[in-house]
C-alpha cells in the first residue's frame, strides 16, 4: 500500500527544519514586549514610538508616570549573572542623556553591564567552542580514513 504523501520521511524532516528555523528566528530579538518601535543603526537599541503599560512592571510603570517615554531602550546583560538589563535613555534638547536602569523589572541604580548580548559568559561560550572542534575532529578525521582506505 503506497504511502500518503504527507506521511514521507523526506517531508517530516523538511517540516522540523522549516519549523527550527522559523523558531530560531523569532527568539533572536532581544526587544522587550512592552516597546513598539523601530531598530536603531546600534544594536540592541530601539527607537521608542510606544509602550505598552500592560507589560510593564511596578517600577517601570512608575518611571514611565513620573518621566514619560524614553526616547530609546538599549538591551545589556549584567556581567556576573548574565541577566536581561534594559535602559531607558532619555535625552532632552542639549547633548545631555540620562539612563534609567531595569534587571528583571526592577529599577537599579548602579551595575555592571556587558553589551554582549548572549547569556552566556565568554568562559562557556569559548568551552563550547573548544568542546565543538573536538568533537567535529572526532568526528570527521575517522571518516577521513575509512573513506581514504576504499
Amino acid at each position: 500500500m503506497p504511502r500518503h504523501k504527507y506521511c514521507r520521511p523526506r517531508g517530516l524532516l523538511q517540516g522540523i527544519i522549516t519549523l527550527i528555523i522559523g523558531l530560531a528566528a523569532v527568539g533572536c530579538s532581544y526587544r522587550p514586549a512592552y516597546v513598539k518601535g523601530e531598530s536603531t543603526d546600534l544594536p540592541n537599541r530601539w527607537k521608542v514610538e510606544k509602550i505598552e503599560p500592560g507589560h510593564l512592571s511596578a517600577d517601570q510603570r512608575d518611571t514611565l508616570e513620573r518621566r514619560g517615554p524614553p526616547a530609546y531602550v538599549r538591551f545589556f546583560r549584567e556581567v556576573d549573572s548574565r541577566k536581561p538589563v534594559y535602559a531607558w535613555i532619555y535625552t532632552d534638547e542639549g547633548e545631555a542623556v540620562d539612563l534609567v536602569w531595569f534587571v528583571d523589572g526592577t529599577h537599579v541604580e548602579e551595575l555592571a553591564i556587558d553589551s554582549d548580548p548572549s547569556a552566556f559568559t565568554s568562559t562557556t561560550r569559548r568551552r563550547t567552542r573548544i568542546a565543538l572542534l573536538v568533537g567535529t575532529g572526532i568526528v570527521v578525521v575517522p571518516a577521513i580514513v575509512l573513506f581514504a582506505n576504499d
